[in-house]
Formats: C-alpha cells, structure tokens, sequence
C-alpha cells in the first residue's frame, strides 16, 4: 500500500507540472492539473493531505477565489499559494483566505519541499490535538459501574479489543451503547485513527445509502460532486452503525456485502473500492425476532453478531446509582462553577427507588437539571421531577430496599 502523503496541485503552466511531478514524485504522491473544475473533483473524491495553488490561472480565473472556496468546503486541507509575481497585497490577502504559505513559483526544490513536509506537520498536530479532545471528551463521558452486570460489560469490552471482529451492541435507549463502541475503539489496535458514528435511525430514507457508501458526481439529481461516504471517511478506524435495525432490506444487501467483501460500491461507481473499517453496531430492538419477521436479514444478523454485548437496563443494577451520581455530578458542577455539588440522602433515596425508563441517560437529564435548580451546592427532593419524588418504592434485583439504601448512604458521604 501506497504510503507517501499526497500532494494536489493547481497550476496552469504544463511545464511546471511535469517538473513538479518528476522532481516531487518519489516523495509525495502527487496529483496535478490545469483545472479548477478537476481539482474540486479530486478533492471530494480523494484525501488530498496538501495542495498548492498557483495565484494566476489562465482564462481570468484568480488563485484567490479558488482558495477561498477550498478553505470553505475543506477548511483542514493545509493550502500552499505560488506566484511569479510576489506583492506585499496578494501574500496578505492569501493569508487573510487562510493559505498555509505564500512563496514564489521557483523556488530551490528543497525550499518547497520542506514546506510541504511543515505543512503536513502541522495538520498531523492538529489531527493529534482532536485526538486528545475527543479523549478528554470520551474520559468525561466514561463507563461507570462496579456492579456484577457492569463488571462482565467491562469484561467483554477487554476481551473484544484485543481483536478486530464484529460486534454488536444491544440493549435499551439511553444504557450506554455508544460509550461501549467508543471504549473498544479506544482499547483497540485502531485508537490512533478515526471513530465514524451514524445513526442509521436520523438519516433521510433517500439519502441513507450515499452517505454510508459515497456517490460518483452526476450518479443522480442533485450530486453536483463525488462524495465519499462514511465507510471510506471510517477507513483505517472504526465505524459505528447505531439503530441498525432501522436500515431496509435493499441497504441491509450492500452492508453485508461491505462486512463479508471488506470493500464498498459508491452511487454509480464504476467499480468496487476496497475498505479496511472495523465495524461495530448497535440496536435496541430484538433482532431474532425481526429475523423471524422477515425484517431484518438473518445472514447479516449472523455477520453483525460475531461479538454480543448486552448493555442492561439500570433497573437492574441500581447500585451503581450512587457511583454514577457521583460522576455526573463532579462533570456538571465542575461545568456549572458549583464543583462540591452533592445529593441529600433523601433525594439519593428517590434516585434509587425509580426505575429509570430512560435509564443512564435519563439520570443524567434530571442531575444536569437539578443543579441547575439548586441556588445551592446540595440537590434535596424539591429540585428533582414530580415523577421521582412520587414513583413507588419498588423491588430491586438481589437487594431489600434497607441494603440498598445503606449503600446509597455511604456512596453519598463520598460525594
């Protein structure tokens, strides 16, 4: 596999192309041409990782609005301008459009080379510093849980990572589904690249299947350019495939053809594009029997299902309750200027006894909230929804209520 950068270049002097090519091309894959309308096209159908820009093109067209339409549609693709007529007006200008670099046409070839190479740098920097922030963000949202029932998620999380199979995630709305995708990517041979999450479930029925596989430009009314869809956006990481059952039968075919023949077939692609995407899936419906139904393909259930993990409603395991207050509590006060936040025990009480509907999610709603209502640094029973405060008492899995609570006490001395 083809390891060099690739390194797009715009410039309407053919000769100056052929040199670029010949002197550039053992270190870079280089892409070049004399149209704009080209160039656009190979921006949305390839990762260009540089592209240089020549600020006078033929037939009046100017270096600068090609920029600035570069900068709006790719705004991470570093742009590196040329000119043979250098001006104080045109360098700012081009900085102003967001250019990586202005410098003249010819420059000693090891001058330009060593630009590109900071520019590619910088973006592998910039890319490291996303990586971090979504660490931080996935830290801050982590899986919380010393029940038994959570000790075998954490279990089947590690065991899963150290492989590359499929996995399926089930369980209810608001159990955690997506934190489970997210810590096996983390945990996997895959962390340093991307994470694709598509909710198959939010997509527009008509446009699902572009943007899980790509379109070629012109292959319908409306695709003015080559889109490179999820699958391809995913390659090298992981993608993540939430509300799975959602997805009809027609999309179901070219999924399992994705999964069984690691390649994808773009909207009037001429021929298939090879991927290498760990797939990791979600749903929260029974798909056995949606099999039985005829809803959903059974050969594709049994492709998704190589790895299960069943993600368990937080009625039944309520005492991770007090743990998970404690965390939501420590983010949002911390978020909110309220850092010692803590829950009286009567209203740690009423947590415990509902049975969340919403599970996770749902706690984390009414905690988010309840701070918000508290003038204070202590949430009581009147800064938690009627529902809570007048649901029954009911009987939880394993535990008497006076066992439970007694855990809740000494989990909110901790708080």
């Amino acid at each position: 596999m083809d390891q060099r950068r690739t390194v797009l270049l715009l410039d309407d002097n053919k000769a100056f192309l052929e040199d670029f090519q010949s002197l550039m091309g053992e270190s870079f894959n280089v892409l070049s041409t004399d149209s704009e309308a080209e160039a656009v096209e190979i921006l949305g159908s390839k990762k260009v990782d540089v592209m240089l820009l020549d600020v006078m093109l033929g037939g009046g067209l100017s270096g600068m609005d090609v920029l600035q339409r570069v900068k709006e549609t790719m705004p991470d693709c570093p742009v590196i301008v040329l000119t043979a007529h250098a001006s104080v007006e045109s360098a700012v200008e081009a900085m102003r459009l967001g250019a990586h670099h202005y410098m003249p046409k010819s420059p000693k070839i090891e001058e330009l080379r060593t630009v590109i190479e900071k520019a590619l740098a910088e973006r592998e920097l910039k890319r490291d510093y996303e990586l971090l922030r979504e660490e931080v963000e996935r830290v801050s949202g982590r899986i919380v849980g010393e029940s038994p029932v959570m000790r075998r998620v954490f279990e089947a999380i590690q065991r899963v990572s150290m492989t590359d199979v499929t996995v399926l995630i089930t369980g209810e709305s608001g159990t955690g589904k997506e934190l489970v995708a997210r810590e096996i990517h983390t945990a996997s041979k895959r962390s340093q690249r991307v994470f694709v999450t598509v909710n198959c479930a939010s997509l527009v029925k008509d446009l699902i299947e572009s943007e899980l596989f790509g379109h070629q430009k012109g292959s319908f009314t409306g695709a003015s350019q080559t889109k490179l869809g999820k699958f391809e956006l995913a390659d090298g990481g992981t993608i993540f495939l939430d509300e799975i059952a959602e997805l009809d039968v027609h999309l179901q075919v070219k999924l399992l053809r994705a999964l069984q023949e690691k390649e994808i077939d773009r909207i009037g692609g001429a021929s298939p594009i090879p991927v290498n995407v760990r797939v990791i899936a979600a749903t929260n419906r029974d798909l056995i029997t949606m099999t039985d139904r005829g809803e959903f393909r059974q050969d594709l259930f049994y492709r998704l299902n190589v790895y299960p993990i069943h993600m368990p409603p937080l009625r039944e395991h309520k005492e991770d309750i007090p743990l998970l207050v404690e965390h939501f509590l420590r983010r949002f006060g911390k978020a909110l200027g309220k850092p010692a936040v803590r829950v009286e025990t009567l209203a740690l009480d009423l947590l415990m006894q509902y049975d969340w509907p919403g599970n996770i999610r749902e706690l984390e709603n009414v905690l988010q909230r309840a701070i918000l209502l508290s003038p204070s640094a202590s949430i009581d029973p009147d800064h938690l929804p009627k529902e809570i405060v007048e649901a029954e008492t009911p009987v939880v899995s394993g535990q008497s209520l006076p066992e439970i609570e007694k855990g809740a006490r000494d989990s909110a001395a901790r708080i």
